[in-house]
């Protein structure tokens, strides 16, 4: 009896690890992706204004890609560079944090540039967030 459940145990502790492999060390980098969507973070942003409860069936889980200006440019907890789109005059817009390694030094507000993410979805007071952006040359 005492062999069948550290069994089970063994098989329910592969079952885990190998679980949270998949959730969390996976390669979901977008950058090998191509983009479910392309348009302007400016538009991306006005259809989450205009129907957030549609845009999050649209656009949560897929790769986006959004062209804009840089309105703001900071780094997360973790180190990560973090650029935010937004019109002149609001206060929200679309923010994407990119993957570490990336190349940022030339990043400069005002400048127009491309990236790619992935959409988690509109949070008040930021805007439609992005998440594993890659830059577009």
């Amino acid at each position: 009896m005492k062999k069948i459940l550290w069994g089970l145990l063994v098989i329910i502790l592969l079952i885990g690890i190998a679980g949270f492999y998949m959730f969390n060390m996976s390669g979901d980098s977008v950058a090998k992706k191509d983009a479910d969507h392309t348009l302007t973070a400016a538009a991306l942003y006005a259809e989450y204004a205009a129907n957030e409860k549609a845009s999050n069936t649209k656009y949560i889980g897929k790769t986006i890609e959004v062209a804009g200006t840089i309105g703001e440019l900071s780094k997360d907890q973790q180190g990560a560079t973090v650029i935010m789109f937004i019109e002149p005059g609001e206060f929200e817009g679309v923010m994407c944090t990119l993957d570490k390694g990336q190349s940022t030094e030339a990043l400069k507000i005002g400048s127009d540039i491309k990236v790619k993410g992935q959409c988690t979805g509109k949070l008040d007071m930021t805007g439609v967030v992005l998440n594993k952006g890659v830059l577009i040359n």
